[in-house]
């Protein structure tokens, strides 16, 4: 396996709780490997947007509203009615 998504799925593995039921513990597990996932290709979009001068790409702008297609983030937070 590739060694960043290694550390991913370690990563991931980590921040899951414990005491759930296994059912719970794999939702969990696969909803922070994908949000893992996804801040990890906007990072490369950022940082190959900066070595390019790429100015399309706004992180500040753009990565919330990725954020909330996959359904997390302040967006989603925003969306959901959720204030932190």
């Amino acid at each position: 396996m590739n060694k960043r998504i290694q550390a991913l799925v370690e990563q991931a593995k980590k921040s899951v709780p414990h005491g759930l039921t296994p059912d719970k513990w794999i939702e969990v597990y696969n909803e922070k490997f994908a949000e893992l996932i996804v801040e990890a290709t906007l990072d490369q979009v950022k940082e190959r947007a900066y070595y390019t001068g790429d100015r399309d790409w706004s992180d500040e702008v753009d990565r919330p509203w990725i954020q909330l297609e996959f359904g997390y983030g302040s967006l989603a937070d925003a969306k959901k009615g959720i204030v932190k």
